[in-house]
């Protein structure tokens, strides 16, 4: 079996959002008097829910007493999940002096655009987790377009990722986040090495770390080719 791993490296310098966001840090714990011997280990500074790869539940629009959070999704709905890869073409985004949309008629130029299920996850890939530790990852990221969102959503979807990570366009805002949440639909942002991915019926295992409390929490993110 072939595994693709997906997850963004968390390291110092990657993208971030933007404040109140802290970004991250990591620097040695230091001497442990009490271990009796020389140990190693990190402490991580700024190390928020929504860094790096996350994913996140309803709660972060409606609130966590008002919605189910990360460590409420059983583990066994995480791992194995039929998966739609959808590949758009990366040179649509490179060179760009705006942010580049993601159009309804990109996604149904997509290979498996017709054979996704409902239940399905679904990813959409741009090639944009190249540039993952470049200054302009987040301020240059694609967006989707409100019939983009639309049509996903259509597909009633467990799921829905991507490689970019911010769908939303900020100078024209598409508005699209009520009818997303609505939806129940769990997110998984930012992802990597979707453009090194072979072919598109895939299966996801995305799994977060098991912190209480937050609608959103860090994962390590998986795929791998369907039989």
């Amino acid at each position: 079996m072939k595994a693709i791993d997906i997850t963004g490296s968390v390291k110092e310098g990657m993208w971030n959002y933007d404040p109140p966001f802290p970004p991250f840090k990591m620097r040695p714990l230091g001497d442990v008097p009490w271990a009796g011997c020389e140990v190693f280990c990190e402490v991580f500074e700024g190390f928020h829910s929504q860094t790096g790869t996350y994913l996140e539940t309803p709660a972060h629009f409606y609130g966590n007493d008002k919605s189910y959070l990360a460590a409420d999704v059983p583990v066994d709905r995480l791992v194995n999940i039929s998966c739609s890869l959808l590949m758009l073409d990366p040179e649509a985004f490179t060179n760009q002096s705006r942010r580049p949309p993601v159009t309804v008629e990109m996604l149904e130029c997509c290979p498996g655009s017709r054979t996704i299920n409902a239940g399905d996850a679904i990813l959409v890939g741009s090639g944009w987790g190249r540039h993952w530790m470049e200054k302009d990852y987040l301020s240059k990221s694609p967006w989707f377009t409100l019939d983009a969102m639309r049509w996903l959503l259509l597909k009633k979807p467990f799921l829905l990722g991507s490689d970019f990570p911010r769908w939303e366009n900020l100078e024209n805002p598409q508005g699209f986040f009520p009818e997303f949440y609505a939806a129940n639909v769990l997110m998984l942002a930012s992802c990597v090495n979707l453009e090194n991915v072979p072919g598109c019926r895939l299966r996801l295992t995305a799994l977060p770390l098991n912190i209480t409390g937050t609608s959103c929490t860090p994962c390590r993110a998986v795929l791998t080719m369907e039989d």
